[in-house]
């Protein structure tokens, strides 16, 4: 071989490395990532005695049968300062604030010392989960759920209060489990989610409009062991998890489940979850049988391994967190605006007959909701929006004009599900996802806490995360205590 020969394959060769290092998978360049701690655990969830399902109004009775296991799990995260936070995620409608979150949250804290800011909870919205409630009665409006007798409201309860003690266990197990572990992130995209306002006839209906706006991002987070192996990953999707429907009167964690159960069965060491993104507007298409929720589990699944098999961003720096509870402005309805919209062809008429009966009983509707919004900082290279209810798509494209869309995940169904949460132009607009506070479905204690957001909760939610997010990039890192035993002793 000639000088000018060798010269041109160290050249080439110089070139198909610097392409390697530059392409390679966040795996494969562990010299320059930030080595935090990872702990992880899971607890099922499934009922082990019938009970009615949250999400639909017209099925009759308990659960029938496991179609599929549902789960809480828990992701703990600790940085190089020994700061930690946890982000649980389950196979739910939702987190009812006052029945579970605050009350979880407080065990977590007395027992791990944690900051409130530090513990995020979000649901998958399966609308094939049991109902959670320490007060659900006969009398409730089965709009999302079965009439109850009491042996039904006895279950429930139960099941709630057997639900509340996993989680702080759960959560305490993930702590004590920390172990060294890198972070990287992507993003894929799925095709399936599809806005569900359709303008027609002048009102706005709940059918397939593709010409909506919709957020068919997937984020995904990867999180290895140092010798590269996959521990877990978290991933999203903003979208109804509704492939099932009233008819399916069976436990199971819909399109989301399917999919953390695809990655698992590709990965059986590493533990999947699930966040719900700001999906409120949108259902899957096609959606109604099991086999239909499968197939979206799987190409939901399959994208996620594509986005874990592709060169992925590693996450370095601190972990800062920021949580404020905000108040919401509801709209000041006299009882003639109400009447007139509870003749409304549309959910707007239940929440306003609703309504109107809560005044009937000598009781006052609010002008305000108070929401958790928390916003988690990884370094420089992502930012985590978790905004609470079921926020709707163009809450996406807003947060990130306020805080740049490079580096960003805006999740929905965070911490508190009280209803929808619409923008302005969904508030003028009307439609189902303009119905706001719906708490009253969870219990009869929640009777009055129902109303129609103001158009200005647009502007709250957005101010909020503005300073939430400054605030967070402002803070000093501060060791936390360490887990404490989930027993007390």
């Amino acid at each position: 071989m000639g000088q000018t020969q060798r010269s041109l394959l160290g050249i080439l060769a110089a070139g198909i490395v610097a392409w390697a290092v530059a392409f390679a998978p966040a795996s494969a360049t562990p010299g320059d990532q930030t080595i935090w701690k990872v702990g992880l655990s899971r607890v099922k969830i499934t009922p082990s005695r019938p009970v009615v399902l949250l999400g639909y109004g017209d099925r009759s009775g308990p659960f029938e049968s496991v179609a599929q296991d549902i789960y809480a799990k828990a992701l703990a995260v600790e940085d190089g300062h020994g700061q930690r936070a946890v982000i649980v995620t389950a196979d739910l409608v939702g987190w009812q604030a006052a029945v579970v979150t605050h009350k979880v949250c407080r065990r977590i804290q007395e027992k791990t010392g944690l900051d409130r800011s530090r513990l995020l909870f979000n649901a998958s919205h399966a609308h094939t989960g049991p109902l959670v409630s320490l007060d659900p009665s006969a009398e409730a409006n089965s709009v999302a759920h079965a009439p109850m007798t009491p042996n039904d409201i006895r279950e429930t309860t139960a099941y709630t209060k057997e639900l509340q003690k996993k989680l702080v266990a759960l959560v305490c197990d993930a702590l004590a489990r920390l172990e060294p572990a890198r972070l990287a992130w992507g993003m894929g995209r799925v095709d399936f989610p599809t806005n569900r306002r359709l303008p027609l006839e002048g009102r706005i209906v709940m059918r397939d409009n593709p010409a909506g706006p919709t957020d068919r991002a997937v984020p995904v987070l990867r999180i290895e062991a140092l010798d590269g192996s996959l521990k877990a990953v978290l991933f999203g999707c903003a979208c109804h998890n509704t492939s099932l429907t009233g008819r399916d009167n069976v436990i199971a964690g819909d399109y989301a489940g399917f999919a953390q159960e695809y990655i698992e069965g590709q990965h059986p060491a590493a533990q999947a979850m699930f966040m719900s993104g700001c999906g409120a507007d949108a259902n899957p298409s096609p959606r109604g049988s099991m086999e239909i929720a499968r197939r979206h589990g799987s190409t939901l699944g399959g994208e996620v391994l594509r986005v874990l098999a592709a060169p992925l961003k590693s996450i370095q720096g601190d972990l800062n967190t920021a949580y404020r509870e905000v108040d919401l402005p509801l709209q000041a309805l006299s009882r003639a605006e109400l009447e007139a919209r509870a003749g409304l062809p549309s959910a707007e008429a239940v929440m306003a007959r609703h309504m109107l009966s809560v005044l009937d009983g000598g009781e006052v509707l609010p002008d305000r909701y108070r929401a958790p919004f928390a916003v988690w900082q990884f370094g420089g290279d992502l930012t985590l929006v978790a905004l609470p209810a079921e926020p709707v798509a163009d809450y996406v494209a807003l947060v990130g004009q306020a805080l740049g869309r490079d580096k960003l995940w805006v999740a929905g169904f965070n911490n508190d599900c009280f209803g929808y949460l619409p923008t302005a132009q969904v508030v003028r607009e009307g439609g189902h996802e303009a119905i706001g506070i719906t708490l009253w479905i969870w219990g009869r204690s929640l009777r009055s806490k129902a109303g129609f957001f103001a158009s200005e909760v647009e502007d709250v939610v957005l101010s909020t995360v503005r300073d939430l997010a400054e605030q967070a990039s402002a803070a000093k890192p501060v060791r936390d205590t360490k887990c404490g035993n989930v027993n007390g002793r």
